[in-house]
């Protein structure tokens, strides 16, 4: 009896000090010492490449350094650098009056789509910096495809930007229909930051343009923006002078969600000493992972930086 009053003694006293340890080991908040190794530095690309850890942490978050997963993006919201370009196809055919298609950008319009808000915005005539369709008269002119250009110069900081087509049609001055038909092929607008990075902020088909009337005594002339292979306007055979917009709606340009991370390991899971990951794209890769160690008091965490060329 005495013998086994002291077998449970020993037994008792390791399970309350495991207790004692843990408790203090969930009140001991400790900075996370992690070391991140690879066998080499250049791989070739699909190459399973192994990220070896040596230390522990509660929790690890990878970026791969690619696009989208970059750690120095993680708090971007907003791209910087950028050169805002547009294109257009267009062609006019038909009538008399010249230039009476005008491209306008503005970067302080409210959204209200009516006389009102047109007439309250600021609108910046970009048309000179473009090439429209031309026609002789009564003609049909060919379809024109300008080359890109740069609006960076009316882009503020943390302000929207839309767009606007001014079609103006003049009273006749002989009787007849003198207006003439302009149709729209491509509008294109990208944001360009190199020769290889470009990323399109919208196209005809997407810009979600609305029609906007600031003159219509004759009440003709028509926009029609839901046909498939181009955006255009026709007069009607009107004699009477008219004003009619279309305008898209609101861009940021600059405007980017910031990079996300992939949580690798989380608190309940088993500890982490190895993790794979390919690269499918050649290029320098400044790749990261986030150490984190936390309890209820708070969290620490280490920043480790590996850099991985893939040719």
């Amino acid at each position: 009896m005495f013998m086994k009053r002291l077998t449970k003694i020993p037994i008792l006293l390791v399970a309350v000090l495991g207790i004692v340890f843990c408790a203090c080991s969930r009140d001991t908040l400790m900075d996370p010492v992690v070391e991140v190794t690879t066998d080499k530095q250049t791989y070739n690309v699909n190459d399973s490449v192994e990220f070896r850890f040596s230390g522990y942490a509660d929790m690890i978050t990878f970026y791969s350094g690619e696009s989208g997963q970059e750690y120095k993006h993680r708090n971007r919201v907003e791209l910087e650098g950028g050169d805002l370009i547009l294109n257009i196809e267009t062609q006019v055919l038909y009538g008399i009056q010249a230039d009476n298609l005008k491209l306008f950008m503005s970067t302080d319009f409210s959204g209200q789509y009516n006389k009102e808000g047109m007439e309250s915005a600021t609108w910046t005539d970009i048309s000179n910096r473009l090439t429209f369709g031309t026609a002789n008269a009564g003609g049909v002119g060919v379809r024109t495809i300008s080359d890109y250009a740069s609006v960076a110069d009316l882009v503020e900081a943390g302000k929207p930007v839309y767009f606007a087509f001014r079609y103006v049609g003049l009273p006749s001055t002989t009787g007849a229909a003198q207006q003439r038909t302009w149709r729209i092929y491509q509008f294109n607008v990208q944001n360009k930051f190199s020769e290889t990075e470009i990323i399109p902020v919208t196209d005809r088909i997407n810009a979600g343009w609305t029609a906007v009337t600031i003159n219509d005594p004759a009440n003709k002339g028509i926009w029609f923006l839901t046909n498939a292979t181009m955006t255009y306007y026709n007069p009607e055979s009107n004699l009477e002078d008219v004003e009619k917009w279309i305008v898209t709606k609101r861009f940021d340009p600059n405007r980017v969600s910031p990079d996300n991370g992939v949580a690798i390991k989380k608190y309940p899971d088993d500890d982490m000493s190895i993790y794979k990951y390919a690269f499918s794209e050649p290029g320098e890769y400044e790749v990261s992972f986030v150490f984190v160690n936390g309890n209820y008091k708070g969290a620490k965490e280490q920043i480790k930086t590996v850099k991985v060329t893939v040719e």
